[in-house]
């Protein structure tokens, strides 16, 4: 006999394959496959934490929305803020409480990897091959809760089980925070649960992708926040039809616009259950829609080939040689939601769009490997499903270098509208100044820079829309595009739409009227498709009078695959800036292009170090002149990849 190092943790299920082999799955977790040979073809490489010998050092704030983790044996600890949405370094661990096991009251004893604690002489009932794994008791010492391979357990101080609730994975940490308890499982996800009157309920779950450090928080109604680089696509819905019928499925990237709420996720966990529930009042039945979402099967392919193109099958792995793009055909599906755009992406970027009904669309390719993914939303957007998906390389061909492209800026402010009651002061020196910073701090990273400006009158409906389709002509994928918009962005009602006012808005009567002026984010996605830079950013500086949020904002980075950086402030805000010069979004991007962002050796800003320090900065500077503004910053890419901006003198 042979033994085959098939997993880390115990096998849950064999199942043999017709051509030969076992498929098995781990409580890694993860599944793997043994070839008819008796090799391993390939073993659970799960991505997210391993709480087995790390679990127990779980601790918490006393308020229990700071966690203090470990993710895997041998890393440094770091620090999840739930309040903030933010990972951060674990520091020396001041503040955070790990969980008490031992107690002269509560004396539970031989609980550790046991199935037969006992609280003094009285044995704690579990289930048959149950372990216990952690412990934790209660603050005011009247119960402990109990973690198991498949329960938590919440006990009272007689060792009466008061509640149970069932678990996805073993129980390896648990600690408590008032009336709060946080566990470490072993399917890698941190969990709270409230136990007030004796009963266990689930608030929310965090996952944390070990490596890259994305990570999506969610409830159990399926409400989520993500990380600023991701982590929308690593979890979704799960629709079990019975036993008949095919499961649905739709990430939390397919369902962003309906579920994407990081407010309501952390109230949750905060104790208030009110934003949750209004904003699944609003939503009506979203998992219902999930599974209506229309279907999207590819038709035909071909790879266009100088004057040709050439018949390329959906499962093909190589592109022939000199091929420029790819003209898709699909066959769609309506299954009651009706039919909306049809997207291209390539390279996690928008590269195509087909306006509703459309099913025939060309998609230019990069040079090198070519990732081609494809969306079909319905009707009214919210939603998309997921269509095939091509990943293409090059024979023969290496990868292209790093090349020094050109610098695309467009700038766009406006402090005068047709309306003078849309007027504002500081949108236009905010425009200048951000384009000025760019061309500044271009130095040697970029073989040219152009810089187009709209101001006031320039910065029209059709005057912006021309801008972006010149930059569409112009830009090539070795290109930097950065688009800079100041000025009024409101939400539309009741489809919770990012709308921009142009310069030339008169009419604010009505949504109707409002929308045909307006710049919705259907046309802005649209442009930006068209305009193939490999690396793009949005910046997006706008006020409101009380309508705009972050969740619209943010949909236009999940929909465009572009970081996304972006602040809403009241007309109130906007119109006392920060400076008498510039407004709080902009003076954070001054700071950050000018060094404070975090810099490589050669003293150059990324588009990731730019976000991650105006999110953090807009607050702080919002805060000294008494108001509240946040910043968001936000990609969809899988594979994050940033690429430097400015680079300062030194």
């Amino acid at each position: 006999s042979t033994d085959i190092p098939a997993a880390r943790d115990a096998i849950a299920h064999l199942l043999a394959l017709p051509g030969g082999g076992i498929a098995y799955a781990a409580a890694d977790p993860g599944w793997g496959r043994i070839t008819p040979e008796g090799t391993l073809a390939f073993a659970p490489r799960p991505p997210g934490a391993d709480f087995r010998m790390t679990g127990l050092s779980l601790a918490a704030t006393e308020e229990g929305t700071r966690l203090r983790v470990t993710l895997r044996p041998g890393e440094a600890p770091i620090v999840f803020d739930a309040l903030a949405g933010r990972l951060e370094p674990g520091g020396d661990g001041a503040g955070f409480l790990a969980a008490r096991t031992g107690s002269g009251r509560l004396p539970v004893v031989d609980w550790r990897n046991s199935n037969r604690p006992k609280l003094g002489q009285i044995p704690l009932r579990l289930g048959e091959g149950e372990y216990a794994r952690s412990l934790a008791i209660l603050l005011r010492e009247d119960g402990f809760l109990l973690g198991t391979d498949t329960h938590l357990r919440l006990f009272d101080a007689a060792g009466r089980q008061a509640d149970a609730l069932a678990v996805p994975g073993a129980v390896w940490g648990v600690t408590v925070a008032g009336d709060v308890a946080v566990a470490a499982l072993g399917d890698g996800t941190l969990r709270w649960y409230r136990f007030t009157g004796g009963v266990l309920v689930e608030q929310a779950a965090l996952f944390i992708q070990a490596e890259t450090r994305r990570w999506v928080l969610w409830t159990p109604e399926g409400l989520f926040d993500h990380a600023p680089n991701g982590g929308q696509d690593l979890v979704g819905v799960l629709l079990n039809r019975g036993r008949a019928q095919n499961t649905e499925w739709a990430s939390f990237q397919q369902a962003y616009r309906a579920l994407y709420a990081p407010r309501a996720v952390h109230q949750r966990i905060a104790g208030d259950q009110a934003p949750a529930r209004e904003r699944m009042a609003q939503l009506g039945e979203v998992r219902g829609r999930i599974g209506q979402l229309p279907v999207l099967t590819g038709a035909t392919a071909c790879a266009v080939v100088a004057e040709e193109c050439l018949p390329l099958p959906w499962d093909a792995r190589a592109l022939p040689e000199g091929t420029t793009a790819l003209r898709l055909g699909f066959t769609v599906t309506d299954r009651g939601l009706g039919l909306g755009p049809l997207d291209v992406l390539v390279n996690d970027r928008i590269a195509a769009r087909a306006v509703p009904g459309e099913s025939r669309v060309e998609v230019p390719l990069d040079p090198g490997p070519n990732r081609v993914v494809t969306r079909l939303y319905a009707e009214d957007r919210v939603l998309f499903a997921d269509g095939p998906m091509l990943t293409l390389r090059r024979p023969g061909e290496p990868e292209p270098a790093p090349d020094s492209g050109r610098l695309l800026v467009l700038a766009i402010g406006v402090n005068h509208y047709a309306n003078p009651e849309l007027n504002l002061r500081f949108a236009v020196p905010d425009a200048e100044a951000v384009a000025e910073l760019l061309r500044a701090g271009a130095g040697t990273i970029f073989r040219e820079t152009r810089i187009t400006l709209l101001r006031n009158a320039e910065a029209t409906r059709r005057g912006v829309l021309d801008a972006l389709a010149r930059a569409a002509e112009e830009a090539g994928p070795g290109d930097t595009f950065i688009l800079y918009i100041a000025g009024h962005g409101i939400r539309t009602e009741p489809d919770n739409r990012f709308l921009f006012l142009p310069q030339d808005t008169r009419d604010t009567s009505g949504w109707a009227a409002l929308r045909a002026q307006g710049i919705d984010d259907s046309t802005l996605v649209a442009a930006l498709a068209r305009i193939r830079a490999r690396d793009a950013v949005l910046l997006l500086d706008t006020c409101h009078a009380g309508q705009l949020t972050m969740e619209q904002l943010s949909a236009l980075g999940n929909e465009t695959g572009r970081f996304l950086l972006a602040a809403s402030s009241s007309v109130q805000e906007a119109l006392d800036s920060y400076d008498d010069r510039n407004g709080v979004f902009a003076y954070a991007l001054r700071e950050g292009l000018r060094g404070k962002a975090a810099m490589d050796a050669e003293g150059r800003v990324s588009a990731l170090g730019l976000g991650e320090w105006v999110m953090r900065r807009v607050p702080q500077l919002a805060r000294e002149k008494q108001h509240h503004q946040d910043a968001v910053f936000r990609t969809a890419q899988r594979d994050l990849r940033s690429f430097p901006i400015a680079q300062v003198a030194r």
